[in-house]
């Protein structure tokens, strides 16, 4: 539970939502994401808009470790860094108190290479898991588990050292430490992560990789719903938001059909989930006024 006394609410943002999304459609490549990142920084407070950098920092993992290891690879301009910021900071980095810079320093410890992808995935799920959101913190502890369940299980498959590619964090391992101990067993795992037991029956089926991923973003996509059953207006409203978009804009770029479903999915979550709020708000003003 989040304890916060008062939180802002963001009523004309999240209530224009739907048209949003409905008049960007044609937007190129991640350009709907980038638009609602614009348009965060300059209508968040900043300290909600420092809670919406956090669900883009994951870019930033991606763009420094394309820098060092696949320089050919595009840089995303979603990310919280730029480009040269990035590349100085390799270079030549100078002392800050920020993500990055620590992050460089513990990858030039390690020594450079392909392998130290573990690394960065762990000190992105340590920073971000410092947050006081709860809502945050839920998520980013179910996608840390959930990529240890999918990696766990390919270990298994391969026969691999799972303990070499899972992702510690520490003060979060319950479900690392079980898969070490154990493997990705249901029994074990369904008390302690939300739809493990389907994430595993995925993850093991048949099912080709494109049918898998779009049956475990359904699942991410059910998760979040259940996340914010009662946040109207506040900044976990537009947090959910970030994430169903990114899910959405990454299917526009894999299946065009699968695209077009999350997008109109998307729009009808917004949409209802619009209604139901106008219609409590009115509710309760009609009891407030009877009283």
């Amino acid at each position: 539970m989040d304890f916060t006394l008062s939180k802002r609410n963001y009523y004309c943002l999240i209530s224009g939502l739907p048209d949003i999304i409905l008049e960007d459609t044609k937007t190129g490549k991640g350009g709907l994401s980038l638009k609602f990142k614009t348009d965060l920084s300059e209508q968040l407070h900043p300290n909600d808009y420092e809670l919406a950098k956090l669900l883009y920092l994951h870019y930033d993992n991606k763009n420094l470790q394309n820098l060092l290891f696949r320089p050919v690879k595009p840089f995303s301009i979603l990310g919280n860094y730029s480009q040269a910021y990035l590349i100085e900071q390799i270079n030549e980095p100078e002392r800050r108190e920020d993500y990055i810079f620590s992050l460089i320093n513990s990858l030039k410890d390690e020594s450079f290479s392909l392998d130290n992808v573990n690394v960065t995935q762990s000190w992105f799920y340590s920073h971000v898991l410092k947050t006081k959101n709860s809502f945050l913190k839920r998520w980013f502890t179910f996608d840390k588990d959930m990529k240890n369940i999918l990696t766990a299980v390919n270990c298994k498959k391969y026969k691999y050292n799972s303990e070499q590619h899972l992702i510690s964090v520490k003060n979060s391992n319950d479900v690392y430490n079980i898969l070490v101990k154990n493997g990705p067993k249901e029994d074990l795992l369904t008390d302690e992560l939300a739809f493990a037991d389907e994430i595993i029956q995925i993850a093991e089926s048949d099912m080709d990789i494109t049918a898998k991923e779009k049956a475990l973003d359904l699942i991410k996509w059910k998760f979040l719903d259940e996340s914010i059953v009662f946040s109207y207006f506040t900044i976990e409203k537009i947090l959910v938001y970030i994430l169903k978009l990114e899910m959405l804009e990454r299917w526009r770029e894999i299946d065009d059909e699968t695209g077009k479903a999350f997008f109109s999915k998307l729009v009808h979550d917004l949409k209802s989930g619009y209604a139901f709020t106008e219609e409590f708000s009115l509710t309760k003003r009609k009891i407030v006024d009877n009283n």
